[in-house]
């Protein structure tokens, strides 16, 4: 069970310093040059991975399944991420096409990691603690991504001093930054990946290659698989919320609260902490009062969660709707996977949480991009924007109501 928390505890310094704390605001301040268009740009291209990611995630699933080769994918997609994430680190202000075309490469991949991780979640823990274990492997990963940003915080508050031919070309905090990330995400990825061999994974023979066509069969259809379609479509609504404040959280600090670089990486550091509370709690709790009611209760959380955050004008209340949010996003992360692995088949998990990451990272599309587009419609006025991410988790109460969570086969 730890080397499979693990894979959480590596993939996690990814998200938390490139897409969430410190290179995404490197993209929108230097290089895009802090243009008005900026915020969106750095939306579009997420959208952009995402839309890739939502095409390849059910056949990578199913294929996984089919031939048993999870730990091979996750080795795969380990040293794509954390190359690409280093990569990053070595783009300046005159590489807008290489970041993004490396931004697209290691979001794709982290994906990948992030689906198969998952689709082994049934073969780690008993099906009365999916809850708790999914719960311990986001605290875990959320603990991974707190040492990532302390090691780039680190980075950034030392004195090195580039050779001339990179200072002129490079940011040296960005740069140290995201080397260091790559490489943890590398090493402990990859040692989780090994430990993994006790894990028993057998073919499922199913037919990987009409992956695509049985999905649209079954959402048309919504009779066989009506609870985990319905799940499906939850999970897609209120996960357009929770991705566009992962997506643009350091932004509205920076644009908003007027954070520094360092005041946004204490922040996340913070919230991290609250997210791996909230993951660890909730999952044990989720256990005993079942996924439909766990699942309502934090829906309702996030929507009281985003009006206080509409209300904060001090940097005290901003830190409390922070950790606020930090509660909510461990709780949300763990529950969704749980809930997946409650209802999906046990020989076809991968498939399931392949077409889990195809909602999943929809709602990564639309959510950001929705954002993005609010704040051009709204002259760039984030608290609007914000609160107008709430009818995505008010129509996921609505859905949630209709799923029943029966023994799974």
């Amino acid at each position: 069970m730890f080397a499979w928390a693990s894979l959480d505890f590596a993939n996690s310094g990814y998200t938390t310093v490139v897409l969430t704390t410190i290179f995404n605001v490197y993209f929108v301040t230097v290089i895009a040059a802090d243009i008005a268009e900026a915020t969106f740009l750095w939306t579009a291209t997420l959208s952009f991975s995402y839309l890739l990611i939502m095409i390849v995630s059910p056949f990578i699933g199913a294929y996984a399944d089919a031939r048993a080769t999870h730990r091979r994918i996750l080795f795969l997609a380990t040293i794509c991420c954390s190359i690409s994430t280093i990569i990053l680190g070595f783009c300046g202000p005159n590489n807008m096409k290489l970041t993004i075309t490396f931004i697209v490469i290691s979001n794709l991949s982290y994906a990948i990691h992030q689906n198969i991780t998952a689709s082994l979640l049934s073969r780690i823990a008993d099906l009365r603690y999916l809850g708790k274990v999914s719960g311990f492997g986001w605290a875990w990963g959320f603990i991974g991504g707190v040492l990532a940003l302390l090691m780039s915080l680190w980075w950034m508050q030392q004195t090195f001093v580039l050779p001339r031919y990179l200072s002129a070309e490079f940011d040296q905090q960005i740069l140290g930054s995201l080397v260091l990330t790559g490489t943890l995400f590398l090493l402990i990825g990859c040692l989780s990946v090994v430990y993994l061999k006790s894990v028993v994974i057998l073919p499922a023979n199913n037919d990987w290659r009409h992956v695509w066509q049985n999905l649209v069969f079954n959402l048309f259809r919504l009779k066989s698989q009506h609870d985990i379609m319905l799940l499906y479509l939850c999970i897609f609504f209120y996960h357009c919320g929770i991705a566009a404040v992962i997506t643009v959280s350091s932004i509205y600090a920076s644009k908003v609260m007027n954070f520094s670089i360092e005041e946004i990486v204490g922040l996340v550091l913070i919230v991290n902490v609250s997210a791996c509370l909230g993951s660890f709690l909730f999952g044990n709790w989720q256990d005993k009062v079942g996924h439909k009611l766990g699942l309502q209760a934090i829906l309702w959380f996030w929507v009281t969660t985003i009006v206080f955050l509409f209300f904060s004008d001090s940097k005290l209340m901003f830190y409390i709707s922070a950790n606020l949010i930090g509660l909510g996003l461990g709780s949300a992360q763990s529950a969704s996977r749980a809930s997946i692995a409650y209802l999906a088949p046990k020989n076809r998990q991968a498939e399931y949480f392949g077409v889990w990451g195809l909602f999943v990272n929809a709602s990564s599309v639309v959510g950001p991009l929705s954002y993005g587009t609010l704040t051009v419609l709204l002259n760039n006025d984030h608290k609007l924007a914000a609160i107008g991410l709430t009818p995505f988790f008010l129509l996921s109460l609505a859905l949630i109501s209709q799923i029943r969570f029966v023994t799974p086969r």
